[in-house]
């Protein structure tokens, strides 16, 4: 975004925040600009909003006081677009997506700019540029070098963190078209998903095609759903572009993994121990090794056992999460700071410190640095992934076997439910963690410990003397440390 437009979002966000009057001195001293600066810039945001949106307008009062006056439905993305899609910057990256940027006196005769100017801005977007391994060069035209992987997922961020789904910046290829042909095959459908699909197939059609790498191949190998997938985003292809057979195969198996890295998998659903399988086949590819290695320091770091469906929802969002990691270079978000991060630093300060003291046990295995030391986008998501996960709620209780004489288990566990709710009844299969009977049976296969014996029907005392064994059971149980770190962790407050 150009120096003025960022000044002009600034100043938005600002008197945005509280529906009050300001002065021109008081955003003069907030913003560190003459109060000359201040009055110029609201002049021409009243004039922009006039453009931009009926939702919101300056409103003054008297010469330096004025007021920001916006409907509920006002959106500050809506002009942050408009100043962004303005900008030079924007412009020149557009073209240069569409291989178009042949000759920069033409770019600089259209925006009415001098090449210096053009040239600067650029220049200010090198670092960035760094990070995602592309390289802008101006030989016999304007473009970016570096690998297709890379361009493409560059531009993915830079059409979705400026556009945010509240527009459609592609040209060669409709929403509507795409959206009609994901209906017809039943692709399940997301906005994200959308703007990847059409980045692929504008650069196929432009016959800049995605390059070969084995993880690709790799990927699709005993994976459940390829073959059916796979049909799918062939038929796509074939409706948009003129390619060859081979060329829609790669095309196909780079878009596949990336719609399934894009999937979030809940507890319950059925494509969980298929993915598990296709783990099996894939055990000593990094990102398995580097899940697994995850899920091993976790549970030591906060002594938890986690249950099956727990265990298994993780590991497979994390093992797609890492394997996107392995897969691009550079950040998840443009122009402004990672989402995920943003909403972990919105909590308590002891939950961001238990993050950190966790990813710090990751990083003690430089095996796995590759993909840890991308801390800026993955803690947020790690942190997010476990507050989707894990209950608490239904893990904070102690499982409990009923011994009783005259077959009054359920009885007798409605009872000792109602002395103590933290408590759940096993299955036969299931190893206790206190036994209660009324007598020492040969079939009870358990340290003394860990048994509570009272009488055949339970009297008064019995269950006084049970409820202060359960306290002790369950204190010690949850209120290890390392358990309460977890427990706060993945709390609302």
């Amino acid at each position: 975004m150009d120096r003025l437009s960022l000044q002009k979002v600034n100043l938005l966000h600002h008197i945005y925040k509280e529906r009050r009057q300001f002065s021109s001195l008081e955003l003069s001293q907030m913003m560190d600009l003459s109060e000359r600066t201040i009055l110029k810039i609201v002049d021409e945001i009243a004039i922009d909003l006039e453009f931009i949106t009926e939702s919101a307008v300056i409103q003054k009062e008297e010469l330096k006081y004025f007021q920001l006056i916006y409907k509920d439905n006002f959106s500050m993305k809506t002009v942050e677009r408009y100043y962004l899609q303005n900008s030079l910057t924007y412009k020149a990256f557009d073209e240069m997506f569409y291989n178009k940027f042949f000759d920069i006196n033409m770019f600089v005769l259209d925006n009415f700019t001098s090449p210096a100017s053009v040239y600067r801005r650029i220049k200010k977007v090198k670092p960035l540029l760094d990070q995602f391994h592309l390289k802008y060069t101006s030989y016999a035209e304007v473009s970016l070098e570096g690998t297709e992987k890379q361009f493409r997922y560059f531009y993915f961020l830079f059409y979705w963190n400026s556009c945010w789904g509240e527009e459609w910046p592609f040209t060669l290829v409709t929403r509507e078209e795409i959206l009609e042909l994901m209906e017809e095959v039943d692709i399940a459908y997301s906005e994200q998903l959308l703007y990847w699909l059409a980045i692929c197939l504008t650069r196929a059609k432009l016959g800049c095609l995605i390059d070969y790498h084995p993880m690709y191949a790799n990927f699709t190998k005993h994976h459940h759903n390829y073959e059916q997938l796979s049909k799918k985003i062939k038929y796509i292809f074939r409706k948009y572009t003129d390619l060859t057979d081979e060329e829609i195969e790669l095309e196909t198996m780079f878009s596949f993994s990336i719609i399934s890295s894009m999937r979030h998998y809940q507890k319950k659903d059925s494509a969980v121990s298929l993915l598990m399988n296709f783990a099996q086949h894939h055990n000593q590819e990094l990102f398995i090794q580097s899940t697994l290695y995850w899920l091993e320091i976790f549970m030591e770091h906060f002594s938890v056992t986690l249950d099956v469906e727990e265990y298994g929802a993780l590991f497979v969002n994390l093992l797609h999460l890492h394997y996107f990691i392995l897969t691009f270079s550079g950040p998840a978000n443009l122009f402004k700071k990672d989402l995920y991060k943003m909403r972990l630093e919105m909590h308590e300060r002891a939950q961001i410190e238990i993050m950190n003291q966790f990813y710090e046990r990751l990083l003690e295995n430089e095996a796995f640095a590759i993909v840890f030391k991308r801390k800026e986008i993955l803690i947020g998501r790690y942190h997010k992934l476990l507050k989707q996960t894990i209950d608490f709620v239904n893990r904070d209780t102690i499982k409990i076997k009923i011994y009783s004489m005259i077959n009054d288990v359920p009885y007798l566990f409605s009872q000792i439910k109602r002395l103590f709710d933290h408590v759940e009844l096993c299955s036969e299969d299931e190893e206790a963690e206190l036994i209660i009977t009324d007598r020492l049976y040969l079939n009870i296969y358990k340290d003394l410990e860990d048994i509570f014996v009272w009488n055949t029907v339970p009297q008064k005392g019995d269950y006084e003397r049970l409820s202060i064994r359960l306290q002790e059971v369950y204190f010690n149980k949850y209120q290890q440390p390392n358990k309460l770190l977890l427990k706060t962790l993945i709390s609302e407050v």
